[in-house]
């Protein structure tokens, strides 16, 4: 039996919180409507996940779908109507480092941070608060801060959850994301490596609890932790040997993708099934769109070629792709046009969160229908000026139109980036949004 809140050392504190935010909570209705959404999005895909499995449980084999893709995409599209959209014209947001956090704030990046109820929800509530005091006149923030019951660290694009319930080591800094050692795991071990019990495996085990323990006190749960995504995981797990194992060692590559893509799901699944969500915390311009993208992290797929990609990752990308429709993938390379191709054949993709330095013209001909979100560089912000920053997004703009299917975002700030280099984002966008007024 998991844990009420009344038995976690801090309940206490949650209770002046709750009184402060009773009048603010999510209508039941809301959420209710957010949960019949997402089985909505379930019963018009594949009913039985393992159905998708051909290969025997301890098998390497590429996952196989029980129903053509031809029909499940005209079953998607039959029963409900996928096209990302937003309320918003050029939807824009912008992440600080917890570096930024820490340095200019004191916010501490522990493992409280992520796993303990109060200091979770205290941490986020203070978090909107210092970014209205910071940067209200232009829309960020929230004046009046009170607490949600903010499941992971939205404000922050961290990642360790996956790697972790797969057996990799974390490491928690107070000024710094997790870090994830990789575990290096041997052939014999990746070959007698499962799917966890998310339920009973740390630390779903006590996110979960958190969870619960949010929901009795709050009536509802929001946000969600970034699920990764497959080759991300995958090197954490068999270490760089995966590159090798690409060429000498197909069937060790595909067991720890398939054990890793499964993994994602599962997690991806659960947090759906609790707040709605599956990627806020991968992106939030995720929040500002409808309906709630999932969105795979495809970081390290810059270091393979497109050839060994649709060999190796597109089927197990295509794996999520039909269980967690809308579909997105996140790529921070510079150099996405590479990788057009494979990307193309991840059925129903339609979002990309496109890395700074891609040829954004040449990624836009690929995919002239689907949502890019364009991304400015941290790194650059640090140091530019200003007008250079606006110069860097109108061309993005320019070349990634239609500006009515774009966004814009900055991930991962370092302390030290001028604020005047924040404002001129938001100036470029209102710009924008006054001349389609």
């Amino acid at each position: 039996m998991r844990r009420g809140w009344a038995s976690f050392p801090n309940h206490g504190k949650l209770a002046p919180l709750l009184n402060e935010s009773a009048s603010t909570r999510v209508p039941a209705e809301w959420v209710g409507s957010l949960k019949d959404s997402c089985r909505t999005l379930s019963s018009v895909l594949w009913d039985a996940p393992n159905d998708c499995w051909r290969a025997s449980a301890k098998g390497c084999r590429t996952p196989q779908p029980s129903v053509s893709p031809q029909k499940i995409r005209e079953r998607q599209l039959k029963d409900i109507e996928m096209r990302v959209t937003s309320p918003t014209f050029l939807p824009m947001d912008v992440v600080f480092h917890p570096n930024w956090w820490h340095k200019n704030y004191g916010v501490h990046f522990t493992k409280d941070f992520f796993q303990e109820p109060h200091t979770r929800v205290e941490a986020e509530r203070r978090m909107r608060h210092l970014l209205y005091e910071r940067f209200g006149d232009i829309g960020m923030g929230e004046k009046e801060a009170v607490p949600r019951p903010v499941v992971g660290p939205v404000h922050n694009g961290l990642g360790y959850v996956i790697p972790a319930l797969l057996g990799c080591e974390v490491q928690f800094f107070p000024d710094s994301s997790p870090q994830v050692v990789a575990a290096n795991l041997t052939d014999e071990e990746i070959l007698a490596l499962e799917v966890p019990d998310i339920s009973k495996t740390s630390p779903m085990l006590e996110i979960i609890e958190m969870m619960d323990v949010l929901e009795q006190a709050f009536g509802y749960l929001e946000g969600d932790f970034c699920c990764e995504g497959i080759q991300n995981v995958a090197l954490y797990v068999r270490g760089n040997q995966l590159l090798a194992d690409y060429y000498n060692h197909p069937s060790i590559a595909h067991r720890v993708l398939e054990v890793v893509a499964r993994t994602i799901l599962e997690v991806a699944k659960y947090l759906r099934s609790r707040t709605g969500t599956s990627s806020i915390a991968c992106n939030r311009t995720l929040s500002l769109l409808a309906p709630a993208v999932h969105m795979t992290a495809n970081c390290s797929v810059t270091m393979i070629a497109n050839k060994t990609y649709e060999e190796f990752i597109l089927p197990y990308d295509n794996l999520l792709a039909d269980e967690l429709q809308p579909y997105g993938i996140h790529y921070c390379g510079t150099d996405m046009e590479r990788l057009s191709e494979g990307f193309s054949k991840v059925r129903g993709v339609e979002f990309f969160d496109i890395g700074w330095g891609s040829n954004v013209a040449m990624c836009r001909a690929a995919f002239p229908d689907a949502w890019f979100n364009l991304r400015l560089s941290p790194v650059k912000l640090l140091t530019c000026s200003a007008d250079e920053v606006r110069s860097d997004l109108e061309t993005l703009l320019r070349l990634g139109g239609p500006l009515d299917r774009a966004s814009v975002c900055c991930i991962n700030m370092d302390y030290g980036t001028p604020d005047e280099n924040v404002r001129a984002i938001y100036e470029v966008v209102e710009q924008h949004r006054r001349n389609v007024a």
